[in-house]
This record gives C-alpha cells, sequence and structure tokens, in this order.
C-alpha cells in the first residue's frame, strides 16, 4: 500500500481512530502496561490491510513494545517477550 492511499496518514485515522483505541485502552500498553501512545494492528497491516481501521484489531501500544512487535503477529511477539 502506497503512502498516499494509507487511511493511516488521514485525518479520520490519526483523530478519531488513534484516540478512540488509545481512550478504549485507558492509555495503556497491551502489551507490557506501561503507558501507550501509539496504536498497534494485532494482525500486522502487511498482513490484512483491510483491517487497518478495524477497532478489533487494534490495541493500545507503547513505542518500544509496537517496534519490537513490528511484522510480527500478536503471538510470535508475546512468545519471544517471555
Amino acid at each position: 500500500m502506497s503512502k498516499r492511499g494509507d487511511p493511516r496518514v488521514n485525518r479520520a485515522y490519526r483523530y478519531k481512530f488513534r484516540n478512540t483505541v488509545l481512550a478504549r485502552d485507558n492509555f495503556v500498553c497491551h502489551y507490557c502496561g506501561a503507558d501507550a501512545d501509539q496504536v498497534d494492528h494485532v494482525i500486522p497491516v502487511s498482513k490484512a490491510p483491510e483491517l487497518v481501521m478495524s477497532f478489533d484489531n487494534a490495541v493500545a501500544c507503547c513505542k518500544r513494545c509496537n517496534v519490537q512487535k513490528g511484522n510480527k503477529s500478536q503471538g510470535v511477539f508475546l512468545a519471544s517477550k517471555a
């Protein structure tokens, strides 16, 4: 998906989707419990671009966990943290 066509760069994503997910999860990282300031896609966007705006596929996440998870599935990432 090109950056130009990526819905994550438009206002609806930044202000509504992202902030709704962060508020829903009380600004707490789903993975480590730290303060969250990012949104992670449980199933990476590269594997399921149709889920990019799915609330069921998004969790609040701290920058550290989001960077470490990268393109991994949630299961693989959590197994690597154990």
